[in-house]
């Protein structure tokens, strides 16, 4: 007799290769199942909006105006946008109703005055869908091969860092910007992108990377770098967790549906109007009350899903209105007799307009149209395939926006040349919460059709820095000059050229001539320093602005930048099983919008009701 033992080792090699492929493929087949949680799959699968999808028992106006006014509810748009979006909703096959006893009496266990956490059943669905259906994707990485990066990068020594160093300091210089104070595109270095993207592109940049441990001080390997944020379009720096493990960012209804959950709002300190205007003057705004984001009573640290949503006054300004986002949607859940989960509705259709917006309104302005629909047409991303921030687009042609920053904006009628350390210093103790007459007239960032004296414009996608950017608030020496920490992080990191990205992509790669274009002597000085070495071997992020500025007039990326940036968003949305790419039969915008059928930023601000006092 045999036993298994002896059996075992009398197997040839040929057949142990086969039984662990056949295993592999069959633990990968198996991990492919079991991915996505047949409760979140459900949920994926049943969405309540199918592309053009009309109810075909319509709420009518009357109706709605009762349930309105029953409900206490304060519409931000018409109620005929109103209604004409609560018919777009398709009721749901599995009311809440009809949810498993312990859910359905966990989810009002939740509520602050019950707390009661052990042992509740929350729907996966609540949490960040990363969780739930892709492999682990928490670091950096690379886009370039090794090849391309050996080839091209700069080398890691203390005089190339001193090269970088010159060049970094000169890009901010005050007296290089033409026309500092013009809000006019017809004027040299300034774009025709309104200046609110700027800022939307920091916010979007917060939902999906946060490196918190490279060094610039040592050569390193991207892929050794976590990635503190979902590298996916979630908005987790809003959501955070969800209600079942974040609960104070959330509040939770005292009557109605128990799924109705909103999100919390903070308060302003009460010293004047601000804001917007009622009448196209000054004496239209109001003493605003609530616009700002919670915030810990005693130190005034903003309760937010990314603290660097507090950075600036901007920028926490545009959270508070993401925090309106979801508020407003859920009313209009609520006004439509949704009988589902609210909450998890709410929030899918929060994101997908939301990335609707980033790819169909933002992109297509940084980007151009053709580029993001070749990404689309091109980009393979299987749901769930691996992926790591690629640092080319994370520390290099992403920070575009860096050359994007004014240092003057109209705020608002109180602070119609406020300066960037204002910007700055007005989200900060002692003036916190936000000063009331501080709250951001979002119509002058955005194009939203509400007239006001000023429209911010961004400055030109180029190498010229904003000169408060060479002392940023809070750091000294080196740290303090954005442009020189963004070449010296890039040089860290091992970052291939310009020419040797462009080459990759198949792209002629600038010419000497066209990326001295215009620069002044020293600026050119610098780059044909030790040889020309970067001209030679251009920093990633410096070309990206030389190629915008000179090839594509500065108001869009040049071929390499827009490539990196375009596919990068793509990947990522294509991967997510979440994310409106991935809708069943397609996703059509349903929110009031000034095109129907398309959501941009400057729909979105005005339907959540940031652009009337």
């Amino acid at each position: 007799m045999v036993t298994k033992k002896k059996a075992r080792a009398k197997q040839t090699p040929k057949r142990l290769d086969v039984m662990k492929a056949t295993k592999n493929k069959a633990e990968t087949a198996n991990a492919a199942a079991f991915e996505i949680p047949e409760q979140a799959g459900k949920f994926l699968r049943d969405t309540s909006i199918p592309q053009g999808f009309a109810n075909p028992q319509p709420i009518v106006l009357a109706e709605l105006q009762k349930r309105v006014t029953e409900m206490n509810l304060r519409p931000t748009v018409s109620l005929e946008q109103f209604l004409a979006s609560a018919n777009r909703i398709k009721p749901v096959d599995l009311p809440i109703e009809e949810l498993s006893d312990d859910v359905k009496e966990s989810i009002p266990a939740l509520k602050p005055e019950i707390r009661r956490f052990h042992g509740v059943k929350i729907p996966l669905y609540w949490f960040p869908f990363p969780w739930l259906s892709s492999v682990c994707s928490d670091r950096f990485g690379y886009m370039s091969s090794a090849a391309t990066r050996a080839a091209t990068k700069l080398p890691f020594n203390v005089a190339t860092q001193a090269l970088l160093g010159q060049l970094g300091n000169m890009m901010g210089d005050a007296g290089r910007d033409p026309n500092p104070a013009s809000h006019n595109p017809a004027d040299a270095g300034v774009s025709s992108l309104p200046a609110g993207f700027t800022y939307f592109a920091q916010f979007v940049d917060h939902d999906i990377t946060f490196d918190v441990s490279s060094t610039l001080d040592a050569d390193i390997d991207a892929n050794t770098v976590n990635n503190m944020r979902s590298p996916a379009l979630d908005l987790d720096s809003l959501y955070g967790r969800g209600p079942g493990l974040d609960p104070f960012l959330y509040v939770f209804p005292t009557s109605g549906p128990a799924t109705a959950i909103k999100l919390h709002r903070g308060t302003n300190t009460p010293v004047g109007p601000g804001g917007p205007s009622n009448n196209g003057n000054p004496s239209g705004m109001l003493q605003q009350t609530n616009w700002d984001v919670p915030r810990m009573q005693g130190t005034n640290t903003a309760v937010t899903g990314d603290p660097r949503n507090d950075e600036n006054l901007i920028i926490v300004q545009f959270h508070h209105a993401m925090l309106r986002f979801h508020n407003a949607v859920v009313d209009l859940l609520l006004a439509a007799a949704f009988a589902g989960d609210i909450f998890a509705e709410a929030k899918r259709i929060v994101t997908h307009h939301y990335q609707w917006a980033v790819v169909h309104d933002f992109l297509e302005r940084i980007c151009g149209v053709a580029t993001v629909n070749n990404a689309i047409a091109s980009v393979s991303a299987p749901i769930g395939s691996s992926f790591r921030m690629p640092v080319e687009f994370a520390v290099a042609a992403y920070r575009f926006g860096h050359s994007m920053i004014r240092d003057t904006y109209w705020v608002n009628f109180n602070f119609p040349n406020a300066t960037l350390g204002q910007v700055f210093e007005f989200n900060r103790i002692p003036r916190l919460p936000v000063f009331s007459n501080w709250v951001v007239d979002f119509n002058a960032f955005f194009d939203t059709g509400v007239p006001v004296p000023v429209h911010n414009k961004a400055r030109k996608i180029d190498s010229l820095m904003a000169s408060g950017l060479e002392s940023l608030p809070g750091f000294s020496g080196m740290m303090a000059i954005l442009a020189t920490r963004n070449l010296r992080r890039a040089l860290a990191l091992g970052l291939p050229s310009g020419q040797g990205m462009a080459n990759s992509f198949g792209i002629a790669p600038m010419t000497a001539a066209q990326l001295i274009f215009g620069l002044p002597p020293a600026e050119v000085a610098v780059l044909n320093a030790s040889g020309g070495l970067l001209l030679n071997k251009t920093p990633l992020w410096y070309y990206v602005l030389r190629e915008a500025a000179v090839l594509a007039g500065g108001n869009q990326l040049g071929a390499v930048g827009g490539r990196i940036v375009a596919e990068t968003f793509v990947r990522i949305l294509k991967r997510d099983a979440s994310s409106y790419l991935n809708v069943a039969g397609g996703f059509t915008p349903i929110l009031p919008s000034s095109t129907p059928g398309n959501f941009t930023v400057a729909d979105l601000v005005a339907f959540v009701g940031v652009t009337q006092p």
